[in-house]
């Protein structure tokens, strides 16, 4: 959910991701159907903190929710046990991640102390996106 929250508060490159996949088309986004729900419960604090007008997160909103599939936990849940174990902060994320067996995109330090799920930053998202080879 942070590169998503992150998308949402400046044109940095979180928000290039959604941007430039629009068009290119080169990553499947997934995550959990309650994704919606929870930025839903922050969009007063996002407005606060973001660096677009109204007009600019509204559509930068509807750009990004238009780019991601969601997914009903009944379909990762056989998952979320293994997951648990790995991160039960982010466990909804890595079940998912799991069960669909791709990577997910996050700045957040926390998850790259697992080893099971590939945690992809943005800028390696990005040179995905553009037909860059990631840096190993």
């Amino acid at each position: 959910m942070n590169i998503v929250f992150s998308a949402l508060l400046a044109k940095g490159n979180s928000f290039e991701i959604f941007e430039a996949n629009k068009g290119l088309r080169k990553i499947g986004f997934f995550a959990p159907e309650f994704l919606f729900l929870e930025l839903g419960r922050r969009v007063d604090k996002l407005l606060v903190y973001t660096k677009f007008t109204k007009e600019e997160f509204s559509k930068a909103f509807a750009l990004i929710k238009a780019e991601i599939t969601l997914v009903t936990r009944e379909e990762f849940a056989d998952k979320l046990g293994e997951a648990k174990e790995l991160n039960p902060k982010d466990a909804p994320y890595l079940a998912l991640a799991l069960k669909l067996g791709c990577p997910i995109i996050s700045d957040d330090k926390g998850l790259e102390e697992q080893a099971r799920v590939k945690v992809l930053s943005p800028s390696e998202a990005l040179e995905i996106i553009y037909g860059r080879a990631p840096e190993q």
